[in-house]
């Protein structure tokens, strides 16, 4: 099978969004599948008010991409397209191309962009979802949610709000893939308008790293994050400040990091270990007590968890979204409040008390989850299956019009 992956590059560093698309791109690669990835880059924008506005009026429609799309597709002539990211540069025009020249299309959904304007559902460190039923974002206007600015916020809200109203969202992609079953609820009960059957479930992966025995594991939490107002480090150190002989170990960097170690990087127990390698932070996950996952947002199907699971690491996070999907609380990690320091406070005096009677179990069900969800093998077996329908399903529309 050809098959043809699209995606967009932020303009910040790689994040979870590039880690998926470039595991599927290697497994479909390694699975004999002919595979071409298409990339854009916002890195592109030009700096400025004027740069800005012509991003935003571009995210639209963008003649550019729309032609770059057209001639690859015309050269690879693939049997399936697989969108990630279109967003700002790629823009809708890679889906109306692919709809043109009869191409089958999957999007997969990694965030809430097409029904909240800062693709999160969070306002002030708080759920919001004041958007999600409208098809145009004017709270997120009001309250200025993307990069604090009205006029962005409007911007942002209008490429997905025009598309809503063309119908590209409805008639131009096949399929979606949701990487959790909250994450399609909600796009299902918003005002994205798809019909349910089109949005699928299908979760994130990551090749298999192997494990060590909970016995040989080292007395220090971990976290790994982007250090961000989203992911709820505030909620963590201020439990940690609590905690006289735990170690804590931060790892990551983000606009958060000088605030947070002014205000917290006197903690004796609390290390702030700066940006990891992944493979050293899979030796991290493979040494601590537990993966600890604090955000106040709702989340999708975080890689760091799923590394987690992976590595036979509980996970203690937050009981939100994606994470409460992911972590089933005694089983494999625990969850708490988001938000609540005190119940975070809690769910660690509860994790220490299955360590200290030596009851492992939550390390074996964490490893169990990853077999049964995140495994390659699994995500390969639901991604294909839906590509070759799709496939089959566009050959024979192609077949009809031929001879109709």
């Amino acid at each position: 099978m050809r098959i043809l992956f699209v995606h967009t590059r932020y303009l910040h560093s790689a994040g979870g969004e590039d880690a998926v698309l470039d595991a599927e791109v290697d497994l479909m690669k390694a699975k004999g599948h002919d595979v071409l990835t298409l990339l854009f880059d916002n890195g592109e924008m030009k700096p400025g008010i004027s740069g800005k506005i012509k991003a935003a009026i571009s995210s639209v429609y963008n003649r550019s991409s729309a032609i770059k799309m057209a001639e690859t597709i015309r050269n690879f002539k693939p049997d399936i397209i697989h969108v990630h990211n279109f967003f700002f540069t790629a823009s809708p025009s890679v889906l109306i191309e692919a709809r043109r020249l009869g191409i089958a299309v999957v999007v997969t959904i990694h965030n809430f962009r097409l029904v909240c304007t800062n693709a999160l559902l969070l306002r002030n460190n708080k759920i919001c979802e004041l958007c999600l039923s409208h098809d145009f974002p004017w709270y997120g206007v009001k309250y200025k949610c993307y990069h604090d600015s009205a006029i962005q916020s409007a911007m942002v809200g209008g490429m997905s709000a025009i598309h809503k109203w063309m119908g590209t969202w409805k008639n131009k992609v096949d399929t979606y893939f949701t990487p959790s079953s909250f994450s399609r609820e909600k796009l299902i009960s918003s005002s994205f308008n798809v019909s349910p059957e089109k949005i699928i479930v299908k979760h994130n992966f990551i090749n298999d790293p192997g494990t060590e025995p909970p016995e040989k594991r080292q007395s220090f939490y971990l976290f790994v994050g982007r250090l961000s107002a989203e992911k709820g480090l505030p909620v963590l150190l201020e439990a940690w400040a609590k905690i006289e002989n735990e170690q804590l170990i931060v790892a990551g960097d983000g606009p958060e990091k000088d605030i947070l170690i002014k205000l917290y990087g006197h903690l004796p127990n609390v290390t702030f270990a700066g940006k990891k390698e992944r493979a050293e932070v899979i030796g991290l996950m493979k040494e601590c007590k537990a993966l600890i996952f604090p955000s106040v947002c709702y989340e999708g199907s975080p890689i760091t968890i799923i590394e987690a699971l992976a590595t036979g690491t509980p996970v203690i996070a937050s009981s939100l979204g994606g994470m409460k999907e992911m972590i089933t609380d005694g089983k494999n990690g625990l969850l708490f409040e988001a938000g609540q320091p005190d119940q975070l406070l809690e769910a660690i005096h509860r994790f220490n008390s299955y360590v200290g009677r030596r009851d492992f179990c939550l390390y074996t069900n964490a490893r169990l989850s990853y077999i049964e969800s995140y495994h390659p093998h699994k995500c390969y077996e639901a991604a294909i299956k839906i590509y070759r329908e799709l496939a089959d399903q566009k050959k024979t529309e192609k077949q009809v019009s031929k001879h109709g």
